[in-house]
Parts: structure tokens; sequence; C-alpha cells
């Protein structure tokens, strides 16, 4: 399937759907190799995951799926990052302004639960806005349906 910059675009079959989101299988090919969008498992050749749907497909349609790459270092830093910071905050201020070993480790574990309860929350508001997931921008129309729609425009 054709990758523009920046822009993961793979051909996918839907599982099922659920309002706006749809599950689709991935199959891998070459070209999976170095990107790890998808996070193929070891020696698996097929990845589910959940899209939005924004195309509107129904179970059993071959769909075209895209991701922007640009998200994944956004979305690392808010994973590992962002508990890291608040904890060495905890950390800091613990032994710089209350100067004792046990605020420090304390604000230093507070930091760490609410940097995890941080991303949590972004993950679920991200999530509503569609986030860093994929989406089904295309419907892919089988030989089969072509055909029909042309056996149709014949008849009339």
């Amino acid at each position: 399937m054709a990758r523009r910059a920046g822009v993961m675009r793979e051909q996918a079959e839907v599982v099922r759907t659920a309002g706006k989101t749809a599950v689709v299988r991935i199959e891998k090919n070459p070209q999976c190799e170095g990107c790890k969008m998808c996070a193929f498992r070891a020696g698996k050749s097929r990845v589910k995951v959940r899209a939005y749907n924004r195309a509107g497909a129904k179970a059993g349609e071959r769909v075209i799926v895209q991701a922007e790459k640009d998200h994944r270092a956004l979305a690392s830093f808010i994973v590992y990052i962002l508990p890291v910071l608040l904890a060495g905050a905890g950390v800091a201020v613990g032994a710089l302004a209350l100067a004792s070993e046990l605020w420090a480790a304390l604000l230093c574990l507070a930091g760490l639960i609410l940097g995890f309860a941080g991303v949590f929350a972004l993950d679920k508001i991200l999530a509503k806005k569609r986030g860093f997931g994929m989406e089904v921008v295309e419907i892919l129309h089988t030989e089969k349906e072509n055909e029909e729609e042309t056996d149709n425009g014949q008849d009339v």
C-alpha cells in the first residue's frame, strides 16, 4: 500500500463495528518491518486494531485505514516522560523545599501516581477525539460489486 511521509495507509478487513468504531484486521506486508505502527507480535502476520469508522464501513468489507505516524513521538512523550517529570518534581519539592528524604519519597510516589492518572485521562480524552488511532477512510468495492453496478447501469 502507498505511504506518504508521516502517513500510514493499509488495506484491512472490518471484523466488527460498534457506533463510530470499527475493529479491523490488517495483514502484515514487507513494508511493516520498519514501521511498528500496528504493533505486530513476533511471528504474527495479522493484527486487529480499533479505528474510527469515518467511512461507515460494515463488518466483512475491505477498507483503507490510515494513521498519522507523526503522533508517535508525542504519544511516547505523554506515556513515558510525563509520569517521570512529575515524579522528579515531587522529589525536588520534597528534597529542596521540605528538606526531608521521607517527603521526597512520598512526593515522588505522588507525582508518579498523578502522572499515570494524567496519562489515563489524556488517553480517554484523545480517544473521544480520535487521538492517535487509526481511521477507516475508504471502503473498497469488490469485483463482484463493480460488476453488479455495471450490470445495473446497462439495464436502465
